[in-house]
């Protein structure tokens, strides 16, 4: 794929022999990456940009307030500037000419919401799909991130907190989309980036906590990961995924029992039960195993639904759609009542536990100890900006 963006900071770090507990000056984070955009509208909002085709020749340059249009097409893309086609093809970057450069995307399908991002774009056609990276500033991607995976109006030292473990993470991760041409998307299985971040708070928080990041005693990375209630209850990395992590261990949570994410309930079908045990996994329980499933009690948490244990609750929660393995069954006629705790998977931090204890008074140190254990705070250099020539 043509690339006339930022240098990738780590080819930058081998070619100087920079030490590796740096952080990139800037990140590619491929967006509206679960869609498929037909048509959007590029609006420079600061700076200015500047329109390069594949060969690096300026096709036009863009101050704030003017616009293009893009559209897909079958073989590429066009781009119209006031009704006038300006570029045909499948590659072209808009690349930001002054210090700060902002833009808003606009998407004409139906349903998306206009989204404000830092820094450049990349457009490119492949597989009849538009593909869009934004290359951000990376401290810029993390205040989107904390936005996005926080909400609005929480205390902050909450958002100390999770703009150190999004930057862990993000950091830990850059490669997982390389072969797509870029480091991370915008899902959640990345992180949560829908754009840029303009609260105060989160941006305070951010720039207090510039380079910091979450390692354990070797000076590594931890895998710093989070979900927004665990229902009282966080569990042992080993107990949902195929590694043990020290850091990751199951801890009693008292802050969020009385949180939002708290409490849920839901009704499920014994027909609908049994023809996904039977279809999934070759199970037809016995009167003894039924028993057991219908029964089945939380006070702490348990991992598989069957009694031999080789089904386990995370996968009956993302195939119903459930909040959490955290629940308890009773039966009642043709369904069974779950009554659950906790929202999402319940490894490492829990947010709204989180979020509990910095109203309490917790340092982000405190926090991160508790939900990481034995890791500690480290500070990160960030390398400085180097872009290629036009």
């Amino acid at each position: 794929m043509p690339r006339n963006i930022v240098i990738y900071w780590l080819l930058f770090a081998m070619h100087l022999g920079l030490h590796a507990s740096t952080i990139p000056s800037h990140v590619d984070i491929g967006i509206f990456s679960g869609q498929n955009l037909r048509k959007f509208s590029f609006v420079p909002l600061t700076g200015r940009y500047i329109i390069c085709d594949p060969d690096h020749k300026k096709v036009t340059e863009l101050k704030p307030f003017s616009s293009i249009i893009v559209q897909r097409q079958n073989n590429g893309f066009t781009i119209f500037q006031d009704d006038s086609v300006i570029y045909t093809g499948s590659d072209i970057t808009l690349q930001g000419g002054a210090f700060n450069n902002s833009f808003l995307l606009v998407p004409m399908d139906r349903n998306t919401e206009p989204r404000m991002y830092d820094g450049d774009l990349t457009i490119s056609f492949s597989d009849r799909r538009l593909g869009l990276i934004n290359t951000a500033p990376f401290e810029s991607y993390v205040a989107g991130t904390v936005q996005w995976e926080s909400g609005h109006n929480r205390h902050e030292e909450f958002y100390k907190v999770q703009a150190v473990i999004i930057r862990t993470y993000a950091l830990s991760n850059l490669q997982r989309h390389r072969r797509q041409g870029f480091h991370l998307c915008d899902q959640v299985h990345c992180q949560a980036y829908y754009g840029k971040s303009i609260n105060p708070n989160i941006l305070e928080a951010v720039k207090a906590t510039r380079g910091m990041v979450v390692t354990d005693h070797n000076n590594k990375l931890i895998n710093t990961v989070y979900h927004a209630n665990c229902g009282g209850q966080t569990v042992n990395s080993e107990d949902l995924w195929p590694h043990s992590y020290p850091y990751l261990r199951s801890r009693n949570d008292i802050y969020c029992r009385s949180m939002p994410g708290a409490q849920w309930e839901h009704s499920l079908s014994i027909a609908d039960l049994r023809r996904y045990l039977s279809h999934a996994h070759n199970f037809q329980p016995n009167a003894s195993q039924w028993r057991h499933i219908e029964t089945l009690r939380q006070n702490t948490r348990k991992h598989h639904i069957d009694p031999e244990r080789n089904i386990h609750l995370s996968e009956i929660r993302d195939h119903f759609g459930l909040r959490s393995t955290y629940f308890s069954v009773t039966p009642r006629n043709d369904s069974l009542h779950l009554q659950g705790r906790g929202f999402g998977h319940g490894v490492g931090l829990c947010q709204e536990g989180a979020m509990q204890r910095a109203e309490k008074g917790y340092s982000k140190e405190e926090i991160l100890s508790f939900y990481y254990l034995g890791a500690r705070l480290t500070q990160w250099e960030h390398q400085p900006l180097f872009r290629q020539e036009k």
